[in-house]
This record gives C-alpha cells, structure tokens and sequence, in this order.
C-alpha cells in the first residue's frame, strides 16, 4: 500500500488522528473495561485538536459543500459533549465515544482533507 500523500499543513492533523485510532482500538476491544485513564490522558490533546482543526479550516468552508462543514461541526460538538459528559463505567458509552471518533477521523481522512488540501496554497513555513 502506497504512503497517504498529504498536504504538509495536514500531515500533523493525520498523526493526531493516527493517536486517536490507536485509542478508539483500545477502548473498541473491551468496551466495559475501564478506559477512564487513558481517555483523560487523550481529553486535552483532542480538545486542542479540534480548536486546531477549526481555525485551520474556517477560511475555507465557503469553498467546500456546506455537507462536509455541517459534518465537521456535528462531530466535534459531539465529541466535546461526550468529553464533557463522560460515563467511563458505561461499556455503551466508551463504545459510542470510540466509533464516533473514530469516524470523525475517517472522514477527516477520507473526504474533508482531500476537498480542502487544493485550497491549502503553499505550506505554512512554521513547518
């Protein structure tokens, strides 16, 4: 399998997303174990991640279908919700957290950062 080619401004947003994987997996495999540690160990990171994400993205939703911002927004409010809310004893809730962003990072992958990298101009030079 060919390296996922990505713009260089994106390519730390797909390491990140990669961290995140690697935690719904975890959670995935033992939904009713207890992942309360290593889900606080991740709450800052994600929540950086997704402020990130948006003033990154926000010059560029004007460009796009509207879908993939609407998309975008849902899933981050979600996420911060759960964030805010957690039931780390609910093996339905570690679940619904896992696949929720664990999708939100497959679409970021998968459909938001191939539709916005064309917009991205030239790398930024903090990189």
């Amino acid at each position: 399998m060919k390296p996922l080619k990505r713009h260089p401004d994106l390519i730390e947003r797909s390491r990140e997303h990669h961290h995140s994987l690697a935690l719904c997996l975890r959670i995935l495999r033992e939904p009713a174990a207890d992942h309360q540690a290593d889900i606080e160990n991740h709450r800052a990171d994600l929540l950086a991640h997704f402020a990130s994400e948006e003033a990154q993205f926000a010059p560029h939703w004007g460009r796009l279908d509207a879908a993939l911002q609407q998309r975008f927004e849902e899933d981050h409010a979600a996420l911060r919700g759960m964030l805010a809310s957690p039931q780390y004893q609910a093996a339905e809730w570690n679940r619904r957290f896992a696949e929720t962003l664990r999708e939100h990072a497959r679409f970021d992958e998968r459909a938001l950062f191939p539709a916005i990298e064309p917009y991205l101009g030239e790398p930024s030079a903090d990189l």
